[in-house]
């Protein structure tokens, strides 16, 4: 497999790891860095770019994530759940947050309060959204979602364009954005979008001779930004692109990305088996010959697939070392007989890469039957994320709340 650009050599880091956890991610914060630093070129400085940290940022962490970003030259952050939103505030996040998807009416309070940035479908938001803006005495920005085709959260153009018009003549209510989302720009077939990217300007048209356009508008994820530069007008929304990873082999390289997650495990136990014996749950893999076994720490709680075992690896001393048998919560079995060298303690990258060989991200959750932003969000939240910037580990933190492990996520040091 070709080599990819990936984190920072780590191995005696990983060594320590190795030695302290079962298993564990290294989230290379100089990668995301230099990820949002290369969208911003591409873009332009006439275009913002909102970092997409929806799901505890992907499932790396929301916090230390957005921080990364925004220091990186990010205009804002994203997220799908007020919850999100609220977080970020309370770990010091200042910039502009927009909230992708709906919201409670018992939300609005707090959107306002905490300078959330609401996205509106319907008519029906407006009520207690302008009574708890009235009552702070405060102008809430807002955006309006138009489906062009996506059929999710967003209303049709003859709902979207008159909402976004009543807010634009709204004294409590500032109409700060007007967006649609792609459902196919990661396509080979990039027409569907194409058509979509047609009706948004149309809508945009109406609500210009309305005199209601609004200061930003947006269709392009990540996907979109790549594929799609006539879609960028004058905003991005940027998720998968910032973590290091192309949705799909679709999406033109227009930028080079870097990787910035590897999932590491220990080897906790070296096992002889025989011919002819099973091995795991279901006993579903039988052994044609003898076999040298290396048990592994990390199983599907920790984001390892349970479909793996069907032509899943590992990478063990930079060689390719196959998954036998069925991968358990907290433990898979990998056969190493070919592996030279392999002792107790070493640790396997399970996702990333080791040495001059990786598994990328696409593969992973190829394996799966899944996606790329699927398998990174599935990573299991106690897990610990081991956080690098400059070559040494600035935090460490799991996303289960149960532990801190050392210094801060929150506010990574500069």
């Amino acid at each position: 497999m070709a080599r990819v650009d990936a984190a920072p050599n780590l191995a005696n880091a990983t060594t320590a790891s190795a030695q302290r956890w079962p298993c564990w991610i290294d989230v290379d914060l100089d990668a995301i860095s230099y990820n949002v630093a290369a969208i911003r070129r591409w873009i332009g400085s006439d275009v913002r770019l909102l970092a997409v940290v929806k799901a505890q940022g992907y499932g790396l962490g929301a916090e230390v994530v957005a921080t990364t970003a925004l220091a990186a030259g990010a205009d804002g952050v994203a997220v799908a759940r007020v919850r999100e939103g609220l977080r970020l505030r309370q770990h010091g996040v200042r910039a502009p947050i927009l909230i992708l998807t709906g919201f409670a009416p018992n939300e609005v309070e707090e959107i306002v309060a905490h300078e959330l940035t609401p996205t509106l479908v319907g008519l029906g938001q407006l009520p207690p959204l302008i009574a708890a803006a009235e009552r702070t005495n405060v102008r809430l920005p807002v955006h309006v979602k138009l489906d062009t085709g996506m059929r999710r959260y967003g209303s049709p153009s003859h709902e979207a364009v008159p909402l976004a018009q009543l807010i634009a003549r709204s004294t409590a209510l500032e109409l700060e954005g007007f967006y649609t989302h792609f459902a196919t720009a990661d396509a080979a077939d990039l027409s569907f979008a194409r058509d979509q990217l047609v009706a948004f300007r149309e809508a945009c048209s109406a609500l210009e001779t309305d005199g209601s356009r609004p200061p930003y508008l947006h269709a392009a994820n990540s996907a979109g930004t790549l594929a799609l530069p006539d879609a960028h007008f004058n905003l991005v929304r940027v998720g998968l692109g910032i973590y290091g990873y192309y949705a799909t082999p679709n999406v033109p390289r227009s930028v080079e990305l870097r990787p910035s997650v590897t999932l590491s495990a220990r080897v906790a136990r070296l096992l002889t088996i025989d011919a002819g014996d099973t091995v795991g749950y279901g006993r579903t893999y039988r052994t044609t010959r003898p076999l040298r076994a290396a048990l592994l720490t990390v199983g599907y709680a920790d984001g390892l697939p349970g479909s793996h075992y069907r032509g899943g690896y590992v990478l063990l001393g930079g060689q390719r070392a196959d998954i036998v048998g069925r991968i358990s919560m907290d433990q898979c079995l990998v056969d190493v007989t070919h592996c030279e060298g392999v002792r107790e303690g070493d640790h396997a990258v399970v996702l990333g890469q080791q040495g001059d060989d990786a598994i990328a991200l696409d593969e992973y959750a190829e394996l799966s039957g899944s996606i790329p932003h699927e398998a990174l969000t599935s990573l299991g939240s106690r897990v610990p994320r081991v956080y690098w910037r400059g070559g040494a580990v600035v935090a460490t933190a799991t996303l289960a709340g149960e532990e801190w492990l050392h210094g801060s996520a929150a506010a990574p040091p500069d």
